[in-house]
């Protein structure tokens, strides 16, 4: 009896002093799993100037650069012209070289230089001033499809733009002759605008100037207007259109010229 509680007792000492080692061993060894953060000496910061482009643009790009790990950053500052960046030596490499390809002057953009002629359409004539020599194809096309004999330039305007979402409008005055003779002139107002200008290349490479929308009105007592969305070549005179008024027609033709 004596024997086997000695045996009982030793078995337990033995069981009990393995689980204190297997509990220190446990204990000893407790580390938090990574979670892809890196101290800050595992870690350099580095400012890099902006020249060019816009930061904020470039950290966009440069941020698929880093590295991934929590604390590493990329912050621009558009007041100061900078890209602060914390990350490991090499990703601060990398993000470098891909500055000086990325950050270059951008081209220069084209101005337009927007003419647009204003004609009165009649078989009277004696509206306007005689229409401009550089006309002279676009009469022959008018005189070939409208039934008029005529056209008399009554206003011509000449606006230097750039590509723009934006809406440009304008304003002017301009005499037109009656078709009673007994009142010689006729005041019109015009006015027009453009929304959306852009350059948009075609497969040969050359730019087409794109209106996303013009417009044109005139008010002499009676109201015309013009309202369309067009594509220009660099020179190219387009009749934008043509609207009734009373026994003449008021013709809008616009040119446009590219000047790098």
């Amino acid at each position: 009896m004596i024997k086997t509680m000695k045996y009982v007792s030793a078995t337990i000492a033995v069981a009990l002093f393995l689980s204190l080692t297997a509990f220190a061993q446990t204990s000893g060894n407790t580390q938090p799993a990574p979670d892809n953060y890196v101290t800050e000496k595992n870690f350099k910061s580095k400012v890099f100037d902006v020249k060019f482009r816009d930061p904020n643009s470039l950290a966009v790009v440069l941020s698929k650069l880093g590295s991934g790990f929590k604390g590493a950053t990329i912050s621009p500052s558009s007041d100061f012209k900078t890209l602060t960046v914390r990350d490991f030596p090499e990703n601060l490499v990398v993000i470098e070289e891909a500055l000086k390809r990325l950050d270059t002057p951008t081209a220069p953009r084209a101005n337009i230089d927007l003419h647009m002629y204003v004609l009165i359409a009649s078989n009277t004539g004696g509206v306007g001033t005689e229409a401009p020599a550089e006309l002279k194809d676009v009469l022959t096309e008018l005189r070939g499809t409208l039934n008029f004999k005529n056209y008399d330039l009554v206003a011509s305007v000449v606006q230097r733009l750039t590509e723009t979402s934006n809406t440009l409008q304008g304003t002017g005055m301009a005499d037109v002759s009656a078709v009673n003779s007994s009142t010689p002139t006729t005041p019109m107002a015009y006015d027009y605008y453009l929304h959306s200008v852009s350059l948009v290349p075609n497969p040969a490479g050359a730019s087409i100037i794109q209106i996303g929308e013009f417009s044109f009105s005139a008010n002499g007592g009676e109201r015309a207007g013009i309202k369309t969305a067009l594509n220009l070549r660099d020179g190219e005179k387009v009749v934008v259109g043509t609207a009734a008024i009373r026994s003449r027609a008021l013709v809008v033709v616009l040119t446009a010229k590219l000047v790098r």
